[in-house]
């Protein structure tokens, strides 16, 4: 007997799309079967926090995988751990701490599930250091109603592994992955902020400061009113330490008081308080000063901060995140600057990071500086962002589709070399589309 369905109205993270569908909830692994048993489509649902309508659709069954939280083994001698994909990535790491364990490349807030992080091969705060998800992944197993349940890795069924990371979960309902950790240098962060004038000078200053290190990003103030720098802001430095942290309490930390998906009735993020709110932020961050803290702190350091998206109110917000090579961020930053400069609204977050390696698929990689901006959801933003993906065309930067609610195929088909690749090969193996979502029928994959 198929698990019951119930009716079901869910809205992407960021606000601006919402699904009328049906959701399950399977409590063990020998409830997947049932869930998706019925021939409607299906999708797998995490922690609900990607920002596009990856999780549901209209008329599709949202399988909520959450309730899947085991681990299923580790190898205390090499490190490997098997969970099962609604474990989060805060209690994976509260697991593996007191082991002298942890996962370089965590998302910046706890409760994103590991079947999350693989559909969409998320990074963490330092690309550059820590990779992507995908690059400490051993083994996947993969349900499809076509299917059955298939383990893949890079040499047993590899076309399958490599469709399901990064593939937004429209292989099916990953059962288990297996993960590579890393020994654990320390249980405390020292964090140096570094001034930087302007998002011209940014990225060198990250490049020499990248030896030695183990993570580095940047946060920039593009929300001033006046002013002739572009994007004055800092640079953080980590360092593992053996230091005691200044938090008195240790890794300790109480609920936040406020879900991350709370909004508020209505925007607060006009252009002045934007300007006053994110100097205030960069005042605090004591540049050109050093401080250490504890662990959990350090690696979600978007817990305690809820308010800012709370702020952003019923309407929303628009993340655009980009890689642009390197060769190219000068001229990059020459024609960003008139499209920001023409907004009313404040661009309420710019940040950087520096990225290695290369692209697949349509998920987010390559290497050069990786630009996050947003904004509130106004009018003006789409145009906006319209604008910077045909920026990023001309340029040779990648998107991220994951953190774009609206960006579709023929924008796709343009920036993504894998796209027609990536779109037969979900097709050859899901024809019926019994994995569907709302963001699969706008990418027209």
């Amino acid at each position: 007997m198929s698990l019951p369905a119930i009716p079901l109205t869910l809205r992407s993270f960021d606000g601006t799309e919402r699904t009328r569908g049906s959701g399950v909830r399977p409590e063990r692994r020998r409830d997947l079967e049932d869930a998706i048993r019925c021939d409607a489509p299906f999708i797998a649902r995490g922690a609900g926090l990607s920002y596009c309508a990856a999780s549901m659709g209209d008329g599709v069954v949202s399988v909520d995988m959450l309730r899947l939280d085991r681990v299923l083994g580790f190898d205390p001698e090499s490190g490997e751990i098997t969970v099962e994909p609604g474990l989060g990535i805060g209690a994976l790491t509260e697991l593996l701490v007191p082991r002298g364990r942890w996962l370089p490349p965590l998302p910046g807030y706890p409760s994103i599930s590991v079947g999350g992080c693989v559909a969409f091969d998320v990074h963490g705060k330092s690309q550059l250091h820590s990779g992507n998800f995908a690059d400490w992944v051993t083994r996947l197993a993969v349900l499809h109603p076509a299917h059955g349940e298939i383990a893949c890795s890079r040499t047993e069924h590899a076309e399958l592994f490599e469709l399901t990371i990064g593939g937004m979960g429209l292989t099916g309902l990953i059962t288990s992955v297996t993960l590579k950790t890393a020994p654990l240098p320390a249980r405390s962060l020292e964090i140096e902020a570094l001034p930087v004038r302007n998002l011209y000078e940014a990225p060198a200053l990250m490049r020499e400061r990248a030896p030695g290190v183990d993570a580095l990003y940047s946060w920039h103030h593009l929300a001033r009113l006046g002013g002739r720098e572009f994007g004055p802001g800092v640079v953080f430095v980590e360092r593992f330490v053996a230091e005691r942290a200044e938090r008195s309490n240790g890794d300790a930390r109480s609920a936040p008081w406020l879900s991350l998906q709370a909004r508020a009735p209505l925007s607060l993020w006009s252009r002045p308080f934007a300007a006053l709110a994110l100097g205030g932020y960069r005042a605090l961050q004591r540049p050109n000063r050093k401080r250490v803290l504890p662990l959990r702190q350090a690696l979600f350091p978007i817990e305690g901060l809820e308010v800012y998206y709370f702020a952003f109110g019923a309407r929303g917000l628009r993340e655009y995140q980009l890689i642009v090579p390197e060769a190219r961020w000068v001229p990059f930053l020459d024609a960003l600057r008139p499209l920001l400069d023409r907004v009313r609204f404040p661009v309420t977050l710019a940040s950087l990071k520096l990225f290695g390696g290369a692209g697949r698929n349509l998920s987010f990689g390559g290497a050069g500086v990786c630009l996050a901006l947003d904004v509130p959801r106004a009018a003006g933003s789409e145009e906006l962002f319209a604008a910077l993906d045909e920026l990023a065309l001309r340029q040779g930067a990648t998107v991220n589709v994951a953190k774009d609610s609206r960006i579709g195929a023929e924008a796709c088909r343009r920036l993504f070399a894998d796209y027609d690749r990536y779109a037969a090969s979900l097709r050859a193996y899901d024809p019926d589309r019994r994995c569907r979502s709302r963001l699969r029928e706008r990418l027209g994959v």
